[in-house]
């Protein structure tokens, strides 16, 4: 661990003792998370939520936690959470669609999707299209190109922001592979059509020799 996370962790952890009943779980456990100590960072933010059960933040960062550890129904029952104090979430909507689809619920994974629709369309009416939150739905959705085209008008007003010039070439990058995997496929259809086309070839002059010997 480095010498200044340590001393991060330190500094919070005697903030925490001294306010206990405070929300500064949360900072320590993305701390512990940073430090590569999740379970530390998951038992805190859990035993945190038990004394701030609508602090929303900390509710979705557990389940992204959960998620990691591949504990998909716990991060499930938290996500669910998050929507009963705040029904308009778009991460926890975003995060529960994506959930619902992967066990197979796709009546509940449609509602979601369906709220997530209404959410952005009002967003779009309110002009506030233009962030990051709505990049990441689109992602989500497999709209990796509408994602790519808010992120670039977002880096034109913010061109020195490391973050999200990362996540672009991120998702440019991304819609690289996809397009490499489809090339794979395209070629391998195109290689299929052809072996068919050489085997009905071949049964042509099957029969035409068929033909010839009758």
């Amino acid at each position: 661990m480095e010498e200044q996370l340590a001393k991060q962790i330190e500094e919070v952890k005697n903030r925490l003792i001294k306010e206990p009943e405070s929300q500064v779980f949360l900072e320590l456990s993305e701390l512990y998370y940073k430090a590569g100590l999740k379970d530390e960072a998951l038992s805190l933010v859990l035993s945190g939520l038990e004394k701030n059960q609508s602090y929303i933040s900390a509710r979705i960062f557990a389940a992204k936690l959960l998620l990691e550890m591949n504990r998909t129904k716990d991060a499930k029952l938290e996500l669910e959470k998050v929507i009963i104090v705040d029904p308009l979430n778009l991460t926890a909507n975003t995060m529960l669609e994506t959930l619902y689809r992967y066990e197979g619920n796709s009546v509940a994974a449609d509602r979601v999707k369906e709220s997530i629709s209404q959410m952005t369309s009002k967003e779009e009416k309110k002009g506030n299209m233009e962030t990051s939150t709505v990049a990441e739905i689109y992602v989500t959705q497999g709209l990796v190109d509408d994602a790519i085209n808010i992120y670039e008008r977002i880096a034109l007003n913010n061109p020195l922001d490391v973050k999200i010039n990362n996540r672009l070439k991120e998702l440019r990058k991304k819609k690289e592979e996809q397009y490499q995997e489809f090339l794979k496929k395209r070629q391998k259809i195109i290689k299929t059509i052809q072996k068919l086309q050489e085997g009905l070839k071949e049964m042509q002059e099957a029969l035409q020799n068929l033909e010839k010997d009758l």
